[in-house]
This record gives C-alpha cells, sequence and structure tokens, in this order.
C-alpha cells in the first residue's frame, strides 16, 4: 500500500514564476512552518523538483501537466521528507544531491548522482556556496522570460513571524522577520561570515538575477540585487 497519503499535508496551489519555474508552499505534520518546492522545466520538457512536496491528486495531476517528473533534486539532509514516496510514485525519476549530503541523503532513498555531476549537463550551473557547509548548494536556473533565477534551500530563508507557539519560539531564536541568514541557519550552515557575505554581494552584482527561490518563506521577485545585499548586511 502506498504510503503517499500519510505525506499530504494542506499546501498551496502550483504558482507560476516563469513558464519553466513554479513553487507550491506545503506544510508540516505540526507546526506553522511552511515548506516550498520548486519546479523547474528542463530543456526537454521534464521536471526537475526541488525539495519535493507530496500533494493531493489534483495538484498532482496539474504538476504532471507540466511535465514528466525527471530529476528529484534531495537539497541536503533536512530535506528529505518526501523524497521515498516521489521515487515510489515515479520509479524511474533520478535522485540527486549535493555530494557532501549524499551519505546521510541515501540513509533515506537511494541517490543515482551527485548535483555537481549532472546538473551541468542540463544547463544548470550548480553554485558552491563560499562559507556555508556544501551539504547544501545553490542552482543557476535559466527563466524563458530571460534572465536567470537562483534556488537556494535553508541559507536563506523569508519567512513572516508565524502564529502558535512555535512561531513565537522562531521569532525568538532568530528565525523570522527578515530575509537572509537565520540564526539557526548560522549554527548548522554557516563556517566563514565574511565569505558567504563576499560571495552573496558578487551575486547581487550580476543583472541578469530576476528571482531568487528558497525552501522556507516567500520567493524574491522584485529589487533582487538589493534584498541579497541587505541580507549580506545583516550577517
Amino acid at each position: 500500500m502506498s504510503a503517499w497519503p500519510d505525506h499530504v499535508f494542506p499546501h498551496g496551489e502550483l504558482t507560476s514564476l516563469d513558464t519553466r519555474l513554479w513553487t507550491v508552499t506545503g506544510s508540516l505534520k505540526h507546526g506553522h512552518m511552511p515548506r516550498n518546492m520548486v519546479i523547474y522545466k528542463l530543456e526537454d520538457g521534464e521536471l526537475l523538483l526541488h525539495s519535493a512536496i507530496a500533494l493531493e491528486e489534483p495538484a498532482m495531476a496539474e504538476l504532471e501537466e507540466l511535465g514528466k517528473p525527471k530529476i528529484l533534486l534531495v537539497p541536503n539532509p533536512m530535506h528529505r521528507l518526501d523524497s521515498v514516496v516521489y521515487k515510489e510514485r515515479y520509479p524511474e525519476i533520478t535522485v540527486i544531491c549535493p555530494s557532501a549530503a549524499r551519505k546521510k541523503v541515501s540513509e533515506k532513498v537511494e541517490v543515482d548522482a551527485t548535483c555537481e555531476e549532472l546538473l551541468p549537463t542540463m544547463g544548470i550551473k550548480v553554485h558552491e556556496i563560499a562559507g556555508v557547509n556544501p551539504i547544501e548548494l545553490c542552482y543557476e536556473v535559466k527563466l524563458a522570460a530571460g534572465g536567470k533565477a537562483l534556488v537556494f534551500t535553508d541559507a536563506l530563508m523569508n519567512m513572516p513571524h508565524l502564529p502558535g507557539f512555535d512561531g513565537w519560539l522562531m521569532k525568538l531564536i532568530g528565525t523570522t522577520g527578515s530575509f537572509g541568514m537565520t540564526k539557526v541557519g548560522k549554527l548548522l550552515l554557516l563556517k566563514e561570515k565574511a565569505a558567504f557575505k563576499n560571495w552573496l554581494l558578487e551575486r547581487a552584482a550580476d543583472s541578469e538575477l530576476r528571482a531568487i527561490l528558497i525552501a522556507h518563506g516567500a520567493s524574491v521577485t522584485e529589487n533582487c540585487s538589493a534584498q541579497l545585499k541587505a541580507a549580506a548586511e545583516r550577517l
């Protein structure tokens, strides 16, 4: 019997940022913390799923209308939750993750290749984020409308203050309220502050940057360079 229904929690609709790029925001079983899946249409018309979230069947049908799921990108060991049920649903899907995360991700789902190996062959630029633990990478994807988007996971977040006890706790530990690296991110991922700051400023200087997508919180689709500069200064 499929475990899929047990993994489906409340979620929103698929949101188009470009004719090749979509996001959908879901939830977890407990608490108010949002989580995002990124859907990207590859050059061959098939789909790459970043930080996959199990969806209700009508939303899965909508996703499948966009293209065939081809690549399942598990972006770090903390984002493995629905990887197994996606592999069960799409047995031919190729599972990838950062090379530094492969051992931990493989404890949950079999990994076919690393992001560093496979994605450049598909026209996706893979960035090792300077000053950040390489269990997480950043992905640069081309947009149909021109320009590019950057896809992060936990190195940057953009969550408002949230309700409930968990929302109060996240505010207390500095996880909500602004776009940037959170206090928890600094604890778990940051290795060298100056290197990460300089790396963010280099990305901010890219005049072709049109969107910044993250795993928790709203995508940045306006004033991307200014937003990255501000995030760098808040480190």
